[in-house]
């Protein structure tokens, strides 16, 4: 490709990347033949002195190896980078150049693409004709792809999509993997999938994961291609493996209801998981389902209301109604009843009722609600004393929420003598057996260092697993902000921690359980 020769002054984004370099003396040469010796002496003495417009020039002269310079793409790729560093646009599109040819560093085509845009953003009118000209004449995959792209996001021009289309499929139809793949999803999502396929299906044995879940779930659907669910599966697990994380809440809903293979708890529950952790709300209701029914985990009603409550009064509110039908009279009914009573209609008493009819056998959960309510301070016969001996129960019977509200009444010596380690020993325990409140409240303590030595990393740590359950409270969402401002070396995302931070700060409590009771007609 003919390389790009710009040394007008443009005017370009202030934080540009560029390579840095030590300050260089250039002698004046001796026999420049293509300027006047008093001109290339004053154009070097103005680069060596910072000028941004005389850096570019004498870098274009570097890169050519003209005006007594020898060629040497580095140095070019220095002077370049001087000029960039003060804005100057050209010498943005010459280090653009740079990265995309491999001359004077590594090829970076992702580099280059930013660089060109960061060029054209601010003014710079030769990039795109350039391109234009040689995606024309030649059909290369990076010209193409970066015309794509600007006339997709109208960057530096108006944003036309049947002419971003032209360019992304001459970048597929000249092999560009990436290109094949965006091309599809656009027949993909224009409910095209005959014209999806054949596209889809280069880009997945190119490597492309994407293509791997999109062309695995046509397969297993029969959606524009004749259906092979076995086939579709072994993609879906290519795609999953390649951490495309949508692909994990695929492969739990068929290892789930067994869709195309035998019902499969043990392989479904790694891949729900794993789709929990990446956000899929849609497999919230799949975890909720195996804790309310011992299925690849330990039966606990507490953690199964806590994730079918993600979507239990939205997508999943037909699934959650049929549900409770099927258990009101059942200990899980009475739960979620119990559950009602205690939070939306603040009964005590009939929630007590409900509760004690909640089988230990079924679930101590029961029993440890029931604590909860003997100790609430509105509860007219509040008994603390009582209310610690049915949490201590609950606790042996293997209630993990009973250790946390038990290792709160023990750290305020309500109901019992004060005993800060015994609440200190609870929390841990409650907080690793994934009670996100205990998480939150153990990470605040490591946080301050109060009755532990202050961690900031421990405390983030579990700050991060309280959000994955999606019950990270407000106070802490601040103290994890906290963390991003530390730059804690385990945060995930450091590289956009302002927006986390931004994020982090308009925290609210989850309100899911509320929202979910509410729809109970009890």
């Amino acid at each position: 490709m003919k390389t790009i020769r710009i040394i007008s002054l443009l005017w370009i984004m202030a934080a540009c990347s560029c390579v840095a370099s030590p300050k260089q003396q250039l002698s004046v040469p001796a026999d420049s033949a293509a300027l006047p010796s008093d001109s290339i002496r004053t154009i070097l003495l103005k680069a060596d002195n910072g000028d941004a417009a005389a850096q570019n020039i004498v870098g274009q002269w570097c890169y050519e190896g003209i005006n007594g310079q020898e060629k040497d793409y580095r140095q070019a790729l220095q002077w370049w980078a001087k000029a960039a560093q003060q804005d100057h646009a050209d010498a943005i599109a010459n280090m653009a150049m740079c990265y995309q040819h491999g001359h004077g560093t590594e090829r970076d085509s992702t580099m280059a693409m930013g660089l060109y845009q960061a060029a054209i953003k601010k003014g710079c009118t030769t990039v795109i004709p350039h391109h234009e000209a040689i995606a024309n004449s030649t059909a290369d995959a990076f010209s193409c792809m970066l015309l794509y792209d600007c006339y997709q996001r109208a960057i530096g021009v108006t944003r036309d999509q049947p002419k971003a289309q032209k360019f992304l499929a001459l970048a597929a139809e000249k092999g560009n993997a990436n290109a094949q793949y965006q091309l599809a999803l656009i027949y993909l999502n224009s409910q095209q999938a005959d014209k999806a396929a054949p596209w889809m299906k280069k880009a997945a044995e190119a490597g492309v994961a994407g293509a791997k879940f999109y062309y695995g779930r046509m397969l297993h659907q029969g959606n524009g291609v004749v259906q092979d669910k076995q086939r579709g599966i072994s993609l879906l697990q290519n795609a999953a493996d390649d951490h495309f994380t949508a692909a994990y809440a695929e492969l739990a809903r068929i290892y789930y209801e067994g869709n195309g293979t035998e019902a499969d708890i043990d392989k479904a529950m790694p891949y729900i998981r794993a789709a929990v952790d990446a956000g899929n709300e849609e497999t919230t209701w799949y975890l909720g389902l195996c804790y309310l029914n011992g299925t690849g985990v330990e039966r606990d009603y507490y953690k199964a209301v806590q994730w079918l409550a993600q979507t239990a009064s939205t997508t999943h509110r037909d699934d959650f109604l049929r549900l409770f039908a099927e258990n009101k009279d059942n200990s899980f009914g009475r739960y979620l009843q119990g559950l009602k009573a205690y939070y939306v209609d603040k009964d005590y008493k009939k929630a007590i009722a409900h509760f004690k009819k909640v089988k230990t056998a079924d679930s101590p959960e029961g029993l440890s609600m029931l604590g909860i309510c003997q100790a609430t301070r509105d509860y007219a016969k509040r008994n603390e004393k009582k209310a610690v001996k049915t949490l201590r129960k609950a606790a042996e019977k293997g209630s993990a929420s009973a250790k946390y509200y038990l290792s709160a009444m023990l750290e305020t010596g309500t109901g019992v003598k004060q005993d800060d380690a015994q609440a200190l020993k609870l929390l841990s325990e409650a907080a690793d057996d994934g009670i996100a409140y205990a998480q939150c409240k153990l990470a605040d303590r490591y946080m301050t260092g109060r009755g532990v030595s202050r961690d900031i990393t421990e405390a983030a740590r579990l700050y991060l697993q309280a959000e994955r359950q999606r019950h990270l409270t407000p106070e802490a969402a601040k103290n994890l902000a906290e963390c991003y401002r530390q730059k804690v070396g385990i945060l995930p995302d450091l590289d956009n921690a302002e927006q986390r931070i931004s994020r982090l700060n308009q925290q609210k409590n989850n309100g899911s359980l509320i929202a979910m009771l509410n729809t109970l007609d009890v």
